[in-house]
């Protein structure tokens, strides 16, 4: 037994020696650097991010600061973004900035680019066992979640197509998630589902071979809903349907009258898409001279006309014309009789808030039964109006009357208990006689209902109607 232990003593003794031999001959032959380290890495790190949760959502545009703490304060820290690509940059849009015992990463400005895992990792040498030098490589990370706010992009909220033609409405909706979109026209819900009119795209609402009554506005609207919020948005886009110009009455005048020291309006109406232009010429040529105003609105053209002399009458021609197409319309010009001024202006009766005027013209003996008289018109303004407008006429409001509407000329919506100044003149189809004395007729004060008065405002709610 005892030589048993004892040769086993000696043989423990030589194995370590032959050990430490091996390790000397090994360490020779590497040169005399410190042992290679061995990496381990670590999924539970001596590593903290504030904020700490794993996922964190932002919108476009935000900006957003997370940091990333160590243990040890004289270690090397760094971000790799989600390509993997380290961040070392101290300035820009997404830079880091660092402290003691901390590496901040921060978003100046969060874009979609920006989604994705960050990692925060720091490697660190330590002795291990028998020393041995472990390179131990620490991470965490998160996951940045980034939301589009609902937007728009380059949506022309004015869009214009050829009738006849297919369209396509055209709505860019950006956002992240992607929302869901829906349209209406002038407030109807377009049911593009079952449609063979109207299909709804990626980038529009397509309309196939649109006529006059798909023009209006058509909303897009972008819905979406998700398990943290949920938000809705929407643009209207007025579709404009271009076509030839065309008149706005099939009714004409081909015929006007005026006489020499009036003044005449010659209106030419019409619509086209894109708005046409108006040509006014007089007897074949351009008009010259200053005794003409043209006012031109989206769809018409008035000529308006200061007769001075017989060489103002004949034909004018109005050209409407658009890239689509063109119009022409003439109105012959002809001289008339001048009318005569009323040779009656009085009050007929009193209310608290209007009068009934009575007004007469003798008949012109030297007229055609075409030319005579058939209606006044009436200018009038409160005492107050008339010192304001320095006794300009022209702020003055007016009224006309036909005698088909009745011979009850009535001027309603006046202020009780008010004096207003009034004058008025002759109508025929050569325009306006000079007018009358100005004379001052005063509303009375308080409720003047009279059961009698009933058939004149009848007959003044009947001539609104119809005029």
């Amino acid at each position: 037994m005892d030589t048993l232990m004892v040769l086993c003593s000696l043989l423990l003794l030589l194995l370590t020696k032959n050990a430490a031999v091996l390790g000397q001959l090994d360490g020779s032959s590497r040169g005399s650097g410190s042992p290679p380290p061995a990496r381990i890495n670590s999924v539970t790190p001596p590593l903290r991010l504030q904020p700490s949760t794993p996922s964190i959502t932002h919108f476009v545009n935000e900006s957003f600061i997370i940091f990333c703490q160590t243990v040890q304060k004289d270690i090397d820290t760094k971000w790799r973004d989600p390509r993997g690509q380290t961040r070392e940059n101290t300035k820009g849009r997404v830079h880091i900035e660092k402290k003691t015992g901390l590496l901040a990463l921060v978003f100046e400005h969060i874009s979609l680019d920006d989604m994705g895992n960050w990692t925060c990792e720091v490697n660190s040498i330590a002795n291990g066992n028998r020393n041995v030098n472990v390179e131990r490589e620490f991470f965490t990370s998160f996951e940045l979640l980034v939301n589009q706010k609902i937007s728009f992009g380059k949506t022309e909220q004015v869009q214009s197509v050829r009738e006849g033609r297919d369209a396509l409405v055209n709505c860019f909706v950006e956002g992240m998630p992607k929302p869901e979109v829906s349209w209406l026209l002038n407030g109807e819900y377009i049911n593009t589902v079952n449609s063979s009119k109207h299909t709804r795209l990626s980038n529009g609402l397509y309309i196939k071979n649109v006529s006059q009554s798909d023009a209006g506005e058509y909303t897009c609207r972008a819905l979406r809903i998700t398990p943290t919020f949920s938000d809705a948005e929407q643009i209207t886009i007025l579709l404009r349907i271009q076509h030839k110009p065309h008149w706005f009455y099939n009714e004409t005048m081909p015929v006007q009258f005026a006489y020499v020291g009036g003044w005449v309006n010659l209106s030419c109406d019409a619509m086209g898409e894109p708005p046409p232009s108006f040509t006014w010429l007089h007897n074949g040529k351009g008009i010259v001279g200053f005794n003409h105003r043209i006012f031109v609105a989206d769809y018409g053209a008035t000529l308006q006309l200061e007769v001075k002399n017989a060489t103002q009458f004949g034909d004018y021609k109005c050209k409407v014309a658009n890239p689509l197409g063109m119009l022409e319309r003439v109105i012959r010009l002809r001289p008339g009789p001048k009318p005569n001024c009323p040779s009656r202006f009085e009050l007929k009766r009193i209310y608290s808030h209007g009068f009934e005027l009575d007004l007469r013209t003798p008949r012109m003996s030297n007229a055609s039964e075409q030319m005579q008289i058939y209606g006044y018109r009436v200018a009038y303004m409160s005492e107050r109006e008339f010192r304001f407008t320095a006794s300009n006429w022209s702020y003055a409001k007016q009224r006309d009357f036909s005698f088909h509407q009745g011979q009850h000329f009535l001027i309603p919506n006046l202020m009780e208990n008010t004096t207003y100044l009034m004058r008025a003149a002759s109508r025929n189809l050569a325009g306006l006689s000079d007018w009358s004395v100005v004379k001052k007729f005063t509303t009375a004060a308080g409720c003047s209902w009279n059961p009698s008065l009933l058939y004149p405002l009848l007959a003044l709610i009947l001539a609104s109607i119809w005029s």
